[in-house]
């Protein structure tokens, strides 16, 4: 397995979006216009692959303020829990450090809290049901 930080338009890039619609959107009914938000053209995307193909993916954008934001962080299910969203998830805590970023916010799936906070991630506010699916979120911060 190997992580690659990957560009709009490569083949793996295209892998690693059909994840995220499969996996975070897949009952949404305009998932395309999700995955073509605002924040996509200029956003980091990450790539875990094995063999050339996408098995985890992860997107960081930074903030006015020099912070970052993950988010579509998936991981197919067959390799959860071999350590690929934690690969994903240390390139991009690296990512942020070597921009000087001060904090990493993220909306963590409720499902999902206890994975980021072993990664050192504390969460911030109320649960929420995410405005794209429903799913309850929360707000996640780590200070770097």
């Amino acid at each position: 397995m190997q992580i690659r930080i990957v560009k709009i338009g490569d083949e793996l890039y295209n892998q690693g979006k059909n994840i995220r619609k499969n996996h975070l959107f897949q009952n949404v009914d305009d998932a395309d216009f999700y995955l073509n938000d605002p924040w996509e053209k200029k956003s980091v995307h990450v790539v875990m692959e094995r063999e050339n193909v996408a098995i985890g993916v992860g997107r960081l954008t930074y903030d006015e303020d020099g912070n970052g934001i993950i988010s579509q962080m998936a991981v197919l299910p067959a390799y959860q829990n071999q350590n690929v969203g934690s690969g994903i998830m240390e390139q991009l805590i690296k990512l942020c450090v070597f921009q000087s970023a001060e904090k990493i916010y993220m909306s963590a799936r409720e499902t999902a809290i206890g994975f980021y906070e072993k990664l050192g991630f504390n969460t911030i506010g109320a649960k929420f049901p995410s405005p794209k699916t429903g799913i309850v979120h929360v707000s996640m911060v780590l200070k770097l």
